[in-house]
C-alpha cells in the first residue's frame, strides 16, 4: 500500500516543518505509512491537476490537506478528475449548518459540495467538511489545513476507514502529558517491565511531553486498556489527554464542555497563552478577553494591582500575580483567570530574582491559587516552557470543577 500526501502553501507562507511533521506523523501513528509528501503552489491548478493523473498509477491513497486557501476550485478539479460531478451533500450540509449555527456564521452553500460517490468526514470545529471517495482502488480523502480540525476527522474517521480497508491494526497510542521527567521514566518503566509487548517512547517540547507507546501484534484491546489505566494511574493528573492534541486545544475543548469563559491577562509570556486558546476555531464565544500588562503601571490601572504590593514585592511575587487574576475575576465578564509575571531574560530586572523566577496565578470565584517555578534555559525557552506551564495548570483547574 503506497500513501501520497499533499499540501498547499503560497509563496508567502514560511515552511512550517513542525507542522508537516505533525500532520505525518498523525499516519504514521494510525499504521498509515506515508510514501511521499508533497507542497503544491495554491494557485498552480495545472501542477495539481497533473500530479493526480501521476498519483492515479502510482499510489493507493491520496490525502489532500488544504482547501479554504486554495485560489482554484479544488473540488472541481478532483470531481473533474475522478469523472464525476460536484452536488450538494445532505450530510454535509447537515454538519455545515450545525457548525453554522454555533458560530453564528451563515457559511457558503460551497461548503456542503462533495464529488455525487463522496463519503463526507465531518467536521464539527470549522466550515471545511472533508470527504472520502473511491474510484477503482484509488481513494482520494481531503482534509482541512488547520491541525484542531485535521486531527479529530483524521482519527475519528479516515483511519478507520483505511484500517478497514486494507485490513490495518494500529500498534500505537499517545498520551500527552506535562510534569516532571523523571516520574513518567520510573511509571513508564515499571509499565515495560509489568507488560510483555510495550515499548514507549517520549518527545519534549518545553515541558509538554507526548507519549509513544508501541504495541507488539499480539497485544489485544483489553491488555492495552489496561496498560492505559496502569500509566495514568501512576501519572493522575499530570495526563491532560489520552489522544495527541496540544495543550491550547484541549483547554479550548474543556472550557467548550464546561461553557465556561475565559480572561488572561499576561506580563513576561507577552500574549502567547491567550494565542494558543483563540487558534481555535469558536474561541470567541469562550475567551472574554487576553490582556498584556507589562508595565507596572498597566497592572495597577487595568488590573488593580496594588500599587504598595508592587514597590514592596515587586511586579515578579506571588501576590502581584494573584491580583492580576483576581482583577480580571473581579470584572464579573470570565469565570476562569489565567495571570503570568516572571523574569525570560537574559538579564534579571533590577532586583536580585533571578532569570527564570516566575508565577503564574490560575483561579476561578471560588478562589486564586499562585504557582511558583524557577525555570531554566534561554529567554525563548523559558517563555514558552511558563506558557505551556499555564495551559496545563487551567487545564488541570477545570477537570476538577
Amino acid at each position: 500500500m503506497k500513501t501520497a500526501l499533499v499540501f498547499f502553501r503560497t509563496a508567502e507562507c514560511d515552511f512550517d516543518g513542525e507542522y508537516y511533521g505533525r500532520v505525518v506523523g498523525a499516519f504514521k501513528n494510525g499504521g498509515i505509512d506515508v510514501s511521499t509528501v508533497e507542497i503544491l503552489s495554491c494557485t498552480d491548478d495545472h501542477a495539481f491537476r497533473t500530479r493526480i493523473d501521476e498519483f492515479k498509477d502510482t499510489v493507493d491513497n491520496l490525502i489532500i490537506v488544504g482547501g479554504e486557501e486554495v485560489s482554484f476550485d479544488l473540488k472541481d478539479v478532483i470531481a473533474q478528475k475522478l469523472d464525476t460531478a460536484l452536488a450538494e451533500n445532505e450530510n454535509a450540509r447537515i454538519f455545515l449548518d450545525a457548525v453554522g449555527k454555533n458560530d453564528g456564521v451563515e457559511y457558503s452553500d460551497d461548503f456542503a459540495l462533495m464529488p455525487i460517490e463522496a463519503t463526507v468526514i465531518p467536521n464539527l470545529k470549522g466550515a471545511f467538511q472533508g470527504f472520502i471517495v473511491d474510484v477503482s482502488e484509488f481513494t482520494v480523502v481531503v482534509l482541512p489545513e488547520r491541525y484542531s480540525e485535521f486531527k479529530p476527522m483524521c482519527d475519528k474517521f479516515v483511519l478507520p476507514y483505511l484500517e478497514n480497508k486494507f485490513g490495518i491494526k494500529s500498534n500505537r497510542l499517545i498520551l500527552k502529558y506535562f510534569g516532571d521527567i523523571p516520574t513518567l521514566d520510573d511509571v513508564l518503566s515499571n509499565a515495560e517491565a509489568v507488560y510483555d509487548g510495550l515499548k514507549c517512547n517520549i518527545y519534549q517540547k518545553h515541558g509538554d511531553v507526548s507519549v509513544d507507546l508501541l504495541f507488539d501484534d499480539g497485544v489485544d484491546e483489553v491488555s492495552r486498556a489496561e496498560v492505559i489505566r496502569f500509566i495514568v494511574g501512576g501519572l493522575k493528573e499530570n495526563v491532560y489527554a489520552e489522544f495527541d492534541t496540544t495543550l491550547g486545544e484541549r483547554l479550548f475543548d474543556v472550557l467548550k464542555l464546561k461553557n465556561l469563559k475565559l480572561s488572561v491577562a499576561e506580563s513576561f509570556t507577552g500574549g502567547r497563552v491567550v494565542s494558543e486558546v483563540i487558534k481555535n476555531p469558536g474561541a470567541s464565544a469562550f475567551v472574554h478577553e487576553g490582556v498584556v500588562t507589562y508595565s507596572n503601571e498597566s497592572k495597577v490601572k487595568r488590573l488593580n494591582v496594588n500599587k504598595a504590593d508592587l514597590d514592596r514585592h515587586g511586579a515578579v511575587s506571588a501576590v502581584v500575580a494573584y491580583q492580576m487574576a483576581a482583577g480580571l475575576l473581579r470584572s464579573g465578564n470570565c469565570d476562569v483567570a489565567v495571570a503570568t509575571t516572571g523574569i525570560a531574560g537574559p538579564k534579571s530586572d533590577d532586583t536580585e530574582k533571578p532569570v527564570g523566577l516566575c508565577y503564574i496565578a490560575v483561579g476561578m470565584k471560588d478562589g486564586v491559587h499562585t504557582y511558583k517555578l524557577n525555570l531554566t534555559g534561554n529567554r525563548e525557552e523559558i517563555t514558552e516552557t511558563a506558557k505551556n506551564t499555564a495551559l496545563f495548570l487551567a487545564i488541570k483547574k477545570l477537570k476538577n470543577v
